[in-house]
C-alpha cells in the first residue's frame, strides 16, 4: 500500500495507536522510519540520540512489564539520549530531551506516512528498560513507541486547543 500525503495531512492523520496487527514491519519501511528520526533537527547539530529496535517477542514482553502495559505491536523502538553529547544553553538548560523529542516526532510522522501506527510511551521504569536493552550507563531512555500496522482505525483528532488559546503575536 502506498501513501502519498503531504506533511500537513500526515500531521492531521497521525494518532496514538494502541492495538496492532502482528504483521511484521517490512525492513524498507522500518529503515525509512529510522532515517526520518536520524534526520531530525538537534541543538547545535549534536544529535545526542540513538534508537534501539526490538522485535524479539520475549524482549517485548519484558518491556511490557517495565511499562505496566501490554503492547501487542511486532516492534518497539526505544529513543535514547546521551546528555553528555547534547548542547547545553549557558543558563544550564540541557537540550537532550528536546532533541530526542524531535527525533521521536519525525519517527512517528514517517510511520504514519508509511501506513504504520505508533504511540508515544512515557510511562516506564527507566532502570528496568536500560537493563532489558543492555543500554550504556550514560544513556537515558526518553521515550518508546510500539510500531506496527494498526488494528484500530481512529478518526481525526478533535480534542486540541484552538489557535486562539495557544498563539500570541508580538507579546503575550
Amino acid at each position: 500500500m502506498v501513501f502519498l500525503l503531504d506533511v500537513f495531512e500526515v500531521i492531521k492523520r497521525r494518532r496514538s495507536i494502541r492495538k496492532y496487527n502482528q504483521k511484521a514491519v517490512e525492513k524498507e519501511k522500518l529503515s525509512k522510519v529510522l532515517e526520518a528520526a536520524r534526520l531530525a533537527p538537534s541543538a547545535m547539530n549534536r544529535q545526542p540520540y540513538a534508537f534501539v529496535v526490538t522485535s524479539d517477542n520475549k524482549t517485548i514482553q519484558k518491556i511490557n512489564s517495565a511499562c505496566n502495559q501490554q503492547w501487542d505491536a511486532p516492534t518497539i523502538i526505544t529513543v535514547c539520549a546521551f546528555p553528555d553529547r547534547a548542547w547545553t544553553r549557558e543558563d544550564g538548560e540541557e537540550y537532550w530531551k528536546a532533541d530526542s523529542a524531535a527525533a521521536m516526532t519525525n519517527l512517528s510522522l514517517q510511520a504514519c506516512a508509511e501506513g504504520l501506527g505508533t504511540c508515544w510511551i512515557a510511562a516506564f521504569k527507566e532502570a528496568e528498560i536500560k537493563q532489558i536493552l543492555a543500554l550504556k550507563q550514560e544513556a537515558r531512555v526518553v521515550a518508546m513507541t510500539p510500531l506496527g500496522y494498526p488494528k484500530e482505525e481512529k478518526g481525526p483528532v478533535t480534542n486540541r486547543k484552538s489557535l486562539e488559546e495557544l498563539v500570541h503575536y508580538e507579546k503575550w
